[in-house]
């Protein structure tokens, strides 16, 4: 059984990096050679991922309430199971229903391993202590796409998308699976705490009452859910926008590959500074950046110094959201029924990130890149306005 700090949290990283790089993003490696192979189209293949984003939504709080009866030991260990059983059925697809049925059962596998479950998972072994490990732990994860995109494709150059998908398949099987099983058992103790003490200290407590939780849970989920709009919707349309609006398409991707770099950036700054810093402030902070960041595109356009900038902004925010999202609610509500928490603040977010792309598709179509900027820097305001709303209603005179 795995002990120490620097162990438990190193596999939990290997592992955030490998599920999310096979469930999440190996589709975007894969999909053209699949459609290109079985005749089916571009839109139908993205399809079966937006179907397994759904999924995870609808079954967000049964995970969360099975995180909390059995533990994040045995939860991890059988998402890593299920996992394998998709990634496998992906690599066998013949059929549209035999594709649809392997991303439910990954829809059902994200759940199970990625963040919100890790998430929980550290919060079980180390409490309220958590926020460190969970900042760790989002390090590892930024790196998934930059690793198994490679992977994906050089495997798939090599032995064909099945065989890539089999890649997959066997990387979540073979070294998440008992990885996960060496996680400590829910109650047992671990060699030294996340500062190398072992001296039990008693939980603070949670900066929201009880009674209240209501309203900060809501004010959370838009907060995050409008994130995931604006990240979803970008991730697919944004270099095909400023093409659109004069850019080359070369430089375009160059410049929004950056976002990644300021992405980890972001996060590794929270980690060596963000320690101590108030929860609602660093959530003001998280989702003030994404508002920043269209102030370039509003004074420049496209020119690559404003697109630049508008990028690294972006990146940050990303960055600092994803802890946002697993660090503050353990603050403000926690540690006890934390993966319910997450799964009400997740389920919103899922659905729109799956129904995002074509959604903004539908904006772009109807009112051009430009406005289609707009909108988003609107939404980037709503989530601003519901942590100012949080920090208003429940942050202490003496923070």
């Amino acid at each position: 059984m795995l002990q120490s700090f620097p162990a438990i949290v190193t596999a939990l990283g290997l592992t955030q990096i490998i599920s999310w790089g096979t469930i999440f993003y190996g589709i975007s490696v894969l999909a053209k050679p699949m459609a290109q192979e079985l005749g089916w189209s571009m839109t139908f293949v993205f399809a079966g991922f937006s179907v397994s984003l759904l999924v995870g939504g609808i079954v967000s709080r049964p995970v969360a309430a099975f995180i909390q009866k059995r533990g994040g030991r045995v939860t991890l260990t059988l998402g890593s199971l299920v996992g394998g059983v998709g990634l496998g059925l992906l690599s066998q697809v013949d059929s549209p229903v035999l594709y649809i049925a392997a991303w439910i059962i990954l829809g059902l596998a994200s759940r199970l391993t990625l963040y919100d479950a890790a998430f929980a998972t550290l919060v079980e072994i180390y409490g309220m202590k958590a926020r460190r490990p969970i900042s760790i732990l989002t390090l590892f994860g930024g790196l998934a796409s930059s690793i198994y995109w490679p992977i994906c494709h050089y495997a798939n150059e090599a032995i064909g998308w099945r065989g890539a998908w089999l890649v997959c398949a066997l990387s979540v099987l073979v070294i998440c699976t008992p990885l996960h099983m060496l996680l400590p058992r829910p109650g047992a103790a671990v060699a030294g705490g996340v500062n190398g003490s072992d001296a039990p200290t008693p939980d603070p407590e949670p900066l929201v009452p009880a009674e209240k939780r209501a309203f900060a849970v809501l004010m959370l989920t838009i907060a995050m859910a409008c994130n995931s709009f604006i990240t979803t919707a970008l991730s697919v349309h944004l270099i095909p926008a400023a093409v659109s609006l004069g850019m080359v398409a070369a430089t375009a991707v160059w410049i929004a590959s950056i976002r990644g770099v300021f992405q980890t950036l972001g996060r590794l700054a929270e980690i060596l500074w963000g320690k101590n810093l108030d929860p609602f402030l660093f959530a003001n902070i998280s989702t003030g950046i994404m508002v920043l960041a269209f102030a370039p595109l509003a004074a420049g356009g496209v020119a690559v110094p404003a697109f630049l900038a508008f990028n690294i902004l972006f990146g940050v925010s990303l960055g600092l959201v994803t802890i946002v999202k697993g660090a503050v609610p353990l603050v403000l509500f926690g540690r006890h029924g934390y993966a319910g928490v997450l799964a009400a603040i997740a389920t919103p977010g899922l659905i729109v990130t799956a129904t995002a792309p074509t959604a903004y598709a539908a904006v772009l179509d109807l009112v051009g890149p430009v406005w289609g900027f707009a909108l988003l820097f609107a939404i980037s305001l709503v989530s601003f306005g519901a942590t100012l709303a949080l920090a208003w209603r429940f942050r202490r005179p003496s923070m």
